[in-house]
């Protein structure tokens, strides 16, 4: 091996010397290319890749954080003003327990280890003061792990304890609430957050909470709304859910048997939302059965006259048979249903009869199809007839301009993509060639090929002596083990050949 390097040196001395001044320029400018070209490549293949470790963040929780990572030695990026830092990806756990260990990000306000140091000396009022903040801290970092809430900040308000209860004021409390970008909270998680308020404080009730977001806009309604109100958007939104459900049912089904985008439904549902409590009471006079029966019979006599009469009298009673019903009927029994179904024509290549490219034409599905896709409906809303349920389909042309739009710019845009890929690869194949045809050209005109090429090229290299005796030892040994190996696998050969040359000495 040392033999080989001290070889490689020696001859690449004697190339450099024969070399003339611009061909060493040229060989030293490719080699110090190709030497930046490689170490560039490997820094930006093991450089770090950054991930966003905070994001939202003011400007005290920004700047303490890049204290502390200054402090851990830990190389970071800021961005959007300081709002977003960027992290190696790797160090992102790490870190972020580091920051919760020294109480960072504190954007969420100071909470309940403002009591963790012990100060003498403190009076009552600093000390509701400080536990009014630390309630509020915590509310807010509670808050803050709503979905769609980047921040919030919670604003308590506990009067003074009076003496008689009518002059006693009530506790109040407002929330503000940043917003995720491109998200709104719904009215359950605004309804959820107030009773989360009011169930922390003593004797605050949720009407008087309010709550808004970072624009000023008012999003809790609780204590503003009518009773009645409310009671009628939540029949609104149990009706809505209800046509949503049966709407879903049929279309899932349409979409398995027409395909995609073929069939459009709609259905409206009348829900009762009346309580009925009612008792019938049903008399059936023509069944009837003796209950009990009394007879009396009376004579009179004349004393005068020989003759008596004699009257009797009977009362019966009838026990009349009758059936008591109590029927209880809850509120959101389905009164009416109707569906609304659109169907879209079938689409097959008819040649125009002049002749001509085929072109696509519409073609109206049979009455046949129409009747079965009724009953698949029908079937899948419970449809009942006593109750009054309609279905109507009807069959058109849709219109796919807007949809044949999308598509065909979605399949521009998989192109433009795909043939970006591949311009990326080719220039990089071809960069590489180039580099490769630049370099072979350079040692073609340095005349210091290896010597298959060179003998391509019609150009002599010059073998060492020392190499020709090498290479002529090399043939001799493996000569000599060739006729041992001969020797030993066929010895009798070998001693006739040995007594004929014998003979042919002796001869000669």
């Amino acid at each position: 091996m040392n033999e080989f390097f001290q070889n490689f040196l020696t001859q690449a001395r004697e190339v450099w010397t024969r070399l003339s001044p611009n061909q060493r320029f040229g060989m030293a400018g490719v080699t110090f290319i190709s030497i930046v070209g490689m170490i560039a490549l490997l820094i930006w293949a093991q450089r770090p890749k950054y991930e966003v470790l905070y994001s939202g963040l003011d400007e005290d929780d920004s700047a303490n954080i890049a204290m502390g990572l200054q402090a851990e030695k830990i190389p970071y990026k800021a961005e959007q003003n300081g709002m977003v830092i960027l992290i190696p990806s790797d160090r992102i756990p790490e870190t972020r327990l580091t920051m919760a260990g020294k109480g960072l990000p504190r954007s969420s306000g100071v909470g309940y280890e403002i009591f963790d140091k012990v100060n003498i000396g403190v009076t009552d009022f600093v000390q509701k003061i400080n536990y009014r903040r630390a309630l509020e801290g915590e509310l807010a970092r509670s808050i803050e792990t709503v979905r769609n809430i980047d921040k919030a900040r919670v604003h308590i308000v506990i009067p003074e304890e009076r003496l008689f209860t009518e002059d006693q004021k009530k506790p109040t409390a407002s929330v503000m609430l940043k917003l995720r970008p491109s998200s709104e909270p719904d009215e359950k998680q605004i309804v959820g957050i107030t009773h989360l308020v009011a169930s922390s404080i003593e004797g605050l009730e949720p009407e008087n909470i309010t709550v808004v977001d970072s624009y000023g806009k008012l999003l809790s309604m609780v204590g503003a709304v009518d009773p009645m109100v409310k009671l009628t958007a939540h029949q609104l939104e149990l009706r809505q859910r209800m046509e949503a459900y049966l709407t879903g049912k049929v279309q899932s089904l349409l979409n398995g048997v027409l395909g995609q985008d073929n069939s459009v439904v709609r259905v409206s549902a009348e829900i009762d939302f009346q309580k009925v409590d009612q008792t019938i009471r049903q008399i059936d006079p023509a069944n009837t059965a003796v209950r009990g029966e009394q007879r009396e019979e009376t004579v009179q006599s004349n004393e005068q006259e020989t003759s008596s009469t004699s009257s009797e009298s009977s009362i019966t009673n009838f026990e009349i048979s009758e059936r008591m019903e109590h029927l209880v009927q809850e509120a959101g029994s389905i009164r009416r249903i109707t569906v609304a179904v659109f169907i879209n024509h079938t689409y097959a290549m008819v040649s125009p009869p002049e002749g001509g490219e085929p072109v696509r034409q519409s073609i109206p599905r049979s009455q046949e199809e129409l009747d079965n896709i009724r009953l698949i409906v029908q079937n899948s809303v419970g449809y009942d007839p006593l109750r009054g349920d309609q279905v109507a389909i009807n069959q058109f042309s849709f219109d796919t301009t807007q949809l044949d739009r999308e598509r065909e710019l979605l399949e521009q845009a998989e192109r433009r993509e795909f043939w970006y890929n591949v311009t990326q690869k080719v220039l990089l194949v071809v960069s590489i060639l180039i580099f490769v045809l630049f370099a072979r050209s350079l040692l073609r005109s340095l005349k210091i090929l290896p010597p298959k090429e060179a003998a391509e090229e019609g150009i002599e290299t010059a073998v060492p002596i020392e190499e020709e005796i090498s290479l002529e030892a090399q043939k001799r040994a493996q000569i000599q083990e060739q006729v041992l190996i001969f020797a030993k696998e066929k010895p009798a050969n070998v001693a006739k050949l040995i007594k004929t040359w014998m003979v042919e000495e002796e001869a000669g």
